[in-house]
């Protein structure tokens, strides 16, 4: 873990001081034109962005190929699967690819989004199901209860600053479950009751340019259908998932990915900005894996 986390901070330094990797800054080699050859890759629903990082040719070879339509294109489609964002047709597609700027315009922004995507992602263990107020698979809705745990002076106060090991996930759901009451109210007992305060923003937000993703998983199939399909068109917004203050998205990765291939410069909005920094990346998310627990979100560990 020790290791992992070494390296992810890396890349994230990296990516907070280059927001387009430089081979994305260069012309794509026969952008656009007809008969250009086809990519060597298919298209499956496990294809990520990351297959563009520093590669902006390809991506530009990709989008040419889909726009000639055939079996190509029915790769995407199966791709995606029958879902709200698969792409109807070539002709949308076009439609859309040109609404943006051209296929130069596209490959310069997936070869962006891949080159931000990490090596390695956090695990999905680690991945909080925290309060959301308009996800139907989210029992807790307020994520001023987030900011409660994290800061004295409400009913509840999580004891972080000590550094007490947080329980392992899904260890208790709902605050009736044993343990879960007195783990929110554990910085109560440690004989200083101000000093376990983590910064919180609810409501944050910043430019998806800006944005660190944290996980590998960013499908192109998914990303691509959802900046195609959205409607309204997905261009920022509110990414529905929390964040660190430095912009380091938790979840909303293909939300994210959409509104980089539609508007790079466009702001998304957060459930909550939490600062990871203070008591470690690795230990707060455990202890919000364990908030979001309490609360009643139980966290998917696979």
């Amino acid at each position: 873990m020790k290791e992992l986390l070494t390296e992810w901070r890396k890349y994230t330094t990296k990516a907070l001081n280059e927001q387009v990797p430089p081979a994305a800054q260069q012309e794509p080699a026969a952008a656009g034109a007809e008969g250009a050859a086809k990519p060597a890759i298919n298209l499956t629903n496990q294809t990520s962005f990351k297959v563009f990082d520093g590669n902006p040719q390809l991506a530009a070879q990709v989008m040419t190929s889909l726009l000639q339509g055939g079996e190509f294109f029915k790769q995407l489609q199966a791709a995606q699967g029958g879902e709200w964002f698969q792409i109807k047709s070539p002709e949308v597609l076009k439609k859309w690819v040109d609404s943006i700027g051209g296929v130069e315009a596209f490959a310069k922004r997936a070869a962006a989004i891949g080159g931000k995507i990490p090596e390695q992602g956090l695990p999905k263990a680690l991945m909080p199901f925290l309060p959301l107020p308009n996800d139907p698979k989210s029992v807790a809705k307020d994520p001023k209860d987030v900011e409660d745990a994290l800061n004295p002076g409400g009913k509840y106060n999580v004891d972080i600053v000590e550094k007490v090991e947080a329980p392992k996930a899904n260890t208790f759901v709902g605050l009736k479950a044993p343990g879960a009451a007195d783990y929110m109210k554990s910085g109560f007992k440690d004989g200083d009751p101000n000093d376990d305060t983590i910064e919180v923003k609810i409501g944050g937000q910043f430019a998806a340019s800006k944005a660190i993703p944290t996980q590998t998983n960013i499908l192109f199939p998914k990303g691509l259908g959802m900046a195609v399909m959205g409607s309204p068109r997905i261009e920022g917004g509110p990414l529905g998932a929390y964040a660190s203050t430095k912009g380091e998205i938790l979840d909303g990765h293909h939300r994210w990915a959409a509104t980089m291939l539609n508007k790079p410069d466009a702001m998304i909005g957060t459930t909550a900005m939490i600062d990871l920094t203070k008591a470690g990346m690795v230990p707060t998310l455990k202890h919000l894996t364990a908030i979001g627990n309490a609360l009643g979100n139980k966290t998917k560990t696979k």
